[in-house]
């Protein structure tokens, strides 16, 4: 377990500094086109195709499972705070294996998507051609390196379950110290 985590931690540290290079470059080709347009009269014509179909993509998808590994994302713990750990390893299982088998489905068709559009030569018509393979291919990366996070999750909580001590760690409990 440890291992993989270990691979894994990488793989998302990765991913988070290109969707923090892509935000970067989001600020940096935004900063540059309303200078351009408002002291110049002379905007990147290309600048929202890059943003809105490539950066903002790859952002997203890139920063999901490092988010997921910090527990950032909504979760409802209504009942959480009254059940022991083991309870609540216990009951993290049954969601992870299903939104593992949700995200592997995400996965292959994203990835096949990709495979098909540069396949096909797919592109969006605009100032320029832009290939649609390349965000798509965001979507499936993303997707595999969450899956791969939920696996982790799975495993680790159906461990813990069934050894009743804490192979992972728990999601804190809003407003209250986990013990």
């Amino acid at each position: 377990m440890e291992r993989f985590d270990k691979i894994l931690r990488w793989m998302e540290r990765l991913c988070s500094a290109v969707a923090a290079l892509m935000l970067l470059t989001i600020m940096l080709v935004a900063t540059a086109d309303v200078a351009l347009r408002y002291f110049f009269n002379s905007p990147l014509g290309w600048s929202y195709d890059l943003i809105s179909l490539y950066l903002m993509a790859g952002m997203f998808f890139f920063a999901m499972s490092d988010t997921l590994r910090a527990h950032g994302h909504i979760a409802v713990d209504l009942l959480h705070s009254h059940m022991t750990h083991r309870q609540r390893h216990a009951v993290e299982v049954p969601g992870y294996f299903l939104v593992l088998l949700t995200f592997l489905a995400v996965t292959w068709l994203a990835a096949g998507k990709t495979i098909d559009a540069y396949r096909g030569g797919d592109v969006i018509a605009g100032r320029f051609d832009w290939p649609t393979w390349i965000s798509m291919s965001f979507v499936a990366v993303g997707f595999f390196v969450l899956s791969l996070r939920c696996a982790h999750r799975l495993m680790g909580h159906l461990l813990s379950a069934l050894q009743g001590r804490s192979v992972i760690e728990l999601p804190p409990i809003a407003g209250k110290e986990d013990v």
